[in-house]
């Protein structure tokens, strides 16, 4: 089976194909030979070229979010439409939201809401598979709304705070 996807402006072709109990999976050409060891809630378990590797799957409409290692992706499975453009900051990468990387519990919030926070200035601890996860400002923003408390279990891509840009002179 073959399909596109989109990341960062980028086409993806994957193609995958059953052998057996494994799959033969190619990302732009690239082949490895997987096999799905088990699968639940999202959490999936694999071997990838002999190698175990735990991921983290969330289907949001036309994007799919995943986990992978504790490094977050995005995907989408329809290409980007030129008339959308998201919030900027004046650095050109500021993101208004900031999402979980991946499943976790929160330990600390370590901002408020209103605050004005610099680029990266840790606003969240998160705990994720017994490792501390510093997530930080892209850029110079005040807060404008927390959605999350410490403590709190939390999901891939669930949006914890949202930011809103702060234009520096």
């Amino acid at each position: 089976m073959k399909t596109k996807l989109y990341a960062d402006g980028e086409e993806l072709t994957l193609e995958y194909n059953k052998d057996g109990d494994a799959y033969e999976v190619a990302l732009n050409g690239k082949c490895q030979r997987t096999q799905v060891v088990a699968s639940r809630d999202g959490a999936v378990t694999l071997i990838v070229d002999g190698k175990p590797l735990q991921a983290y799957v969330v289907r949001d409409g036309a994007r799919s979010l995943v986990s992978i290692a504790g490094l977050p992706y995005e995907f989408n499975h329809e290409p980007p439409k030129q008339s959308r453009t998201r919030q900027r900051g004046a650095g050109g990468g500021f993101e208004p939201e900031i999402l979980s990387p991946m499943p976790g519990k929160i330990l600390e919030i370590k901002a408020a809401e209103g605050e004005t926070v610099e680029a990266g200035q840790t606003l969240i601890l998160l705990e994720a598979m017994k490792m501390e996860n510093a997530l930080t400002a892209d850029g110079s923003a005040r807060i404008t709304k927390i959605h999350v408390s410490d403590g709190d279990l939390v999901e891939l891509g669930q949006v914890l705070i949202e930011l809103e840009p702060i234009k520096v002179e």
